[in-house]
């Protein structure tokens, strides 16, 4: 018999009903956001913090409930998240809010046409529109087409019809990237509230722990001193994410292993087994979709040559390669060398300059990051 209740209680994407430590955070949204079910307003608000904060799950916490509230007063809202590292321009953001909203991607139109036929959709509908732009920052970061942000805010220009129905949230990991705008998308994003998230102390993070083992598993199969025991190794490795996936790993195991409890081992042979980087636990889904692409090429060319290093000349050629099957126009070099030192200074992989040529390598085994690597882009390219 399996430990578990609700498995997918301990995946990072699962939103639950209660957010322990960050009702206040979602009751300032709310306060927000209200007015928005009731009048012809529209909302602009960041919410920002460190990573494992609990930023996306907040703000898809509060998307159900503006989803329920709506339909309670016979109002039309959707609620929208797209992650703009996986959307490398304009296109491919206006693409996933017009499959989202109409049912179709609008292949072979342009950002601009496909955001009319949105406009005509949701004037015709008498709709709303809630929009998170998750991961603006490393969008801005990467230096892309910051245009999106330009369109979204003024869709009013293009049918006064649709004032008002489009709210937006920018999440993201600080404000810095406000920077990188030029002074027009700047004023057109116009006067923005600002929700901050603190990262968790160590007492909310084993509360919250709490929250999700009575979900996720049957009762007393987790007992407390491996709930604080998870918290503990977790809090300097990447708090909540880190500490879900060590307890759904030790379940996996402890079923495996046909145990009736999660114990202490089976944390630690999880925790053994996850790559490290100098800023804690890695995972490919905070990367973009061409660092994710550049990552599998020099896995793949460091498994097959078996050296530690390859030359960043083999590493852009692979990439390219990747690119090609992926159906992504690959960037070019320039913009690689950048990824490359964002991916060495997040711990993915190690860089050193020898002589002429940038050298590349890893000092982990890397099979258990490569498997959710190629899960990872598989999950982007069907987005």
């Amino acid at each position: 018999m399996s430990v578990f209740r609700k498995r997918e209680a301990l995946l990072h994407h699962y939103v639950p009903e209660n957010l322990p430590h960050r009702e206040g955070e979602l009751a300032e949204l709310k306060r927000w956001f209200n007015p928005i079910l009731s009048e012809n307003v529209n909302v602009k608000v960041h919410v920002y913090g460190p990573m494992g904060t609990g930023k996306t799950v907040l703000c898809n916490r509060l998307g159900y409930y503006l989803t329920d509230e709506a339909e309670k007063r016979n109002v039309k809202l959707r609620y929208v998240n797209i992650n703009l590292a996986y959307t490398p321009r304009p296109y491919h953001t206006m693409s996933i809010l017009m499959e989202r909203i109409i049912g179709s991607p609008g292949l072979g139109l342009s950002p601009e046409e496909m955001l009319m036929n949105i406009v005509e959709e949701i004037c015709r509908e008498d709709m709303k529109l809630v929009i998170a732009l998750d991961e603006v920052d490393t969008y801005i970061m990467e230096r892309r087409d910051p245009k999106i942000l330009y369109m979204l805010p003024r869709i009013h220009e293009l049918d006064q019809r649709a004032a008002g129905r489009i709210s937006l949230i920018y999440i993201s990991r600080s404000l810095n990237w406000l920077s990188r705008l030029d002074e027009a998308t700047l004023d057109t994003l116009g006067r923005t509230a600002a929700v901050k998230l603190e990262r968790y102390r160590i007492e909310e993070v084993e509360d919250i722990l709490s929250y999700r083992v009575e979900e996720a598993f049957k009762p007393s199969v987790v007992p407390p001193e491996i709930i604080e025991f998870t918290a503990q190794i977790s809090f300097s490795w990447g708090g909540i994410r880190y500490a879900l996936e060590l307890l759904l790993g030790a379940g996996t195991i402890a079923d495996s292993e046909g145990s009736s409890n999660v114990k202490a081992e089976h944390i630690r042979r999880v925790h053994a087994g996850i790559p490290k980087g100098i800023n804690g636990a890695i995972y490919p889904d905070e990367l973009s979709l061409h660092k994710q692409l550049l990552l599998k090429a020099i896995m793949e060319a460091l498994k097959t040559d078996g050296s530690p290093y390859i030359t960043f000349d083999e590493a852009y050629s692979l990439y390219e390669a990747e690119c090609e099957l992926a159906g992504e126009e690959a960037e070019e070099k320039a913009a690689i060398h950048r990824y490359i030192e964002d991916l060495n200074r997040s711990g993915y992989i190690l860089m050193k300059k020898h002589k002429e040529n940038i050298l590349l390598g890893m000092e982990y085994p890397f099979n258990r990051l490569y498997e959710t690597l190629i899960r990872t882009i598989e999950e982007t390219r069907r987005r």
